[in-house]
This record gives structure tokens, C-alpha cells and sequence, in this order.
């Protein structure tokens, strides 16, 4: 939905974008604006910011192992000494 949202609008300012008119001359950097910042803000939100988050999980998958000599995954399967 993201995409399809993005990808109409741009087309939807795309002709505002190409008229030559003198009445749209002051509305052509507008929809310009808005395409480059709605194309850049779906490029950020669906492709960087999820590699951003997996990178980031790496790395505290890193200090984890530097800081205790397991890995998480290790460390959340042994069970847990009982309480009494």
C-alpha cells in the first residue's frame, strides 16, 4: 500500500510538474518538492530504515557476546537456576 500510495501520487504530480503554463509556473516547484520528498521518504521508511535496525541488532548481539562470552540465543535457552 506504501508503494502504490507513492507511486499515484507521483504520477498524479507528474503533469503539474511538465505544464509550461504561465498560471502553474508558481506550483511547479511545489509538486517538485513534494515528489522529491515524498520519493525520498519511502526510500527511507522501506529500505533503510529496516537495514538500520538489523545492523543495530547485530551490534548488540556483539556487546552481548563481548560482555557475558555467549550469544543471546545461548543465553535464553538454559534454563534458569529454581528458586526457592
Amino acid at each position: 500500500p506504501i508503494v502504490l500510495t507513492t507511486t499515484t501520487t507521483i504520477l498524479g504530480l507528474t503533469p503539474l510538474m511538465l505544464e509550461q503554463s504561465f498560471q502553474a509556473r508558481f506550483l511547479v516547484p511545489m509538486a517538485i518538492s513534494i515528489t522529491w520528498g515524498l520519493a525520498s521518504a519511502t526510500f527511507l521508511t522501506l529500505l533503510l530504515l529496516p537495514a538500520i535496525l538489523v545492523i543495530a541488532d547485530d551490534l548488540v548481539g556483539l556487546f552481548h557476546w563481548l560482555w557475558f562470552g555467549t550469544t543471546r540465543e545461548e543465553r535464553s535457552s538454559r534454563t534458569p537456576p529454581p528458586t526457592s
